[in-house]
């Protein structure tokens, strides 16, 4: 999946900007949200798990 594929299903799902250069500027600075994170990932087709270090 390109960066431009991406952003154009995090605009159709949940509102996003269109800009490849938004979403690259979020992860060259860090400052990404947790929420935006989840969405992020629901997209390329994962899901984020909390575990407890230690467990299986």
């Amino acid at each position: 999946m390109t960066m431009q594929e991406v952003v154009d299903q995090l605009s159709i799902d949940y509102g996003w900007s269109e800009s490849v250069s938004n979403l690259s500027g979020k992860l060259q600075r860090e400052s990404i949200r947790y929420k935006e994170v989840l969405e992020l990932a629901a997209v390329l087709g994962y899901d984020i798990v909390w575990k407890k270090r230690g467990e299986r």
